[in-house]
């Protein structure tokens, strides 16, 4: 980690995720990062999205961009004031074609596979996957996998989609790598598939680690909140609470994601002045 960070000591931070959490075409969002950059707060980004997604969806909503933004489930720190990876966690090439590897010899499709370096999305040429992607100009496209790993200079996160079965034995597979994961439903690559994806990344990397570092670096004097709505968005709730600090979730967020932070706020024998909302 590049801790030559050149910013002074914010109040307060506000950790929020992207999807679901934080609506980019929402007009006033402007003037809540105004209002909390006169109190001295600063909004991080905290996202499974890469770095370059977040930073052009900011651009491309004519909304302030804010001075960091972490990306890949915490693989990617960015300062987008000194424009450089404070952070860039990268797998080994060999492990990665190791999983592509079993998901396809397991009857995964190559088509499934997306892989990023923190910046760039990087997927196969397919109609389906382009169409999907037709609005995201931080892609780019290879004509099939093994050309998408001869095009990357690093990897930060393996991507998978198919069956929920497939995602469960990859997820066994990649934990046997010593490697994190997550799982949830998409559409990808297109409304008629009823997928699940597989986020994969270094064992060490999530939410809630990288909301631990960058509180230990930036120091906020009066502490610091986490927002967000899914499973990935744990971690950090995880981290808050031990922490003492507070967190925000989503009304709509799945019950399962409620029900965990309830018991374990719960678990917590020394919570006399913790909020849950």
């Amino acid at each position: 980690m590049n801790t030559a960070l050149q910013m002074k000591r914010p109040a307060f931070i506000i950790f929020t995720d992207k999807d679901g959490t934080l609506n980019l075409e929402d007009k006033k969002l402007n003037q809540v990062f105004t209002l909390i950059s006169t109190m001295n707060g600063i909004v991080i980004p905290i996202t499974g999205r890469t770095v370059g997604d977040i930073y052009k969806s900011l651009q491309e909503n004519n909304l302030r961009i804010p001075e960091i933004l972490i990306g890949d489930n915490g693989a990617n720190i960015y300062s987008t004031k000194q424009k450089q990876f404070l952070m860039r966690k990268s797998l080994d090439p060999q492990k990665v074609s190791q999983v592509i590897t079993n998901f396809v010899e397991a009857g995964g499709n190559p088509q499934m596979v997306r892989l990023t370096d923190g910046e760039f999305i990087y997927a196969v040429n397919h109609p389906d996957v382009q169409d999907y992607y037709r609005k995201n100009s931080t892609v780019k496209y290879g004509e099939d996998v093994s050309n998408l790993l001869k095009m990357m200079p690093e990897i930060t996160k393996i991507t998978l989609a198919g069956s929920k079965a497939q995602m469960e034995d990859m997820s066994n597979y990649v934990e046997d790598l010593n490697f994190w994961s997550d799982m949830g439903s998409t559409k990808f690559p297109n409304a008629s598939y009823e997928h699940y994806r597989l986020d994969v990344a270094d064992k060490n990397i999530n939410k809630g680690n990288a909301v631990k570092l960058m509180v230990s670096i930036l120091q906020p004097t009066f502490g610091y909140m986490c927002i967000g709505n899914g499973e990935n968005d744990i971690p950090m709730f995880k981290q808050a609470i031990d922490d003492n600090m507070m967190i925000g979730i989503m009304e709509d967020s799945p019950q399962a994601v409620k029900d965990e932070m309830k018991a374990y706020v719960a678990s917590k024998k020394k919570r006399q002045n913790y909020h849950y909302s």
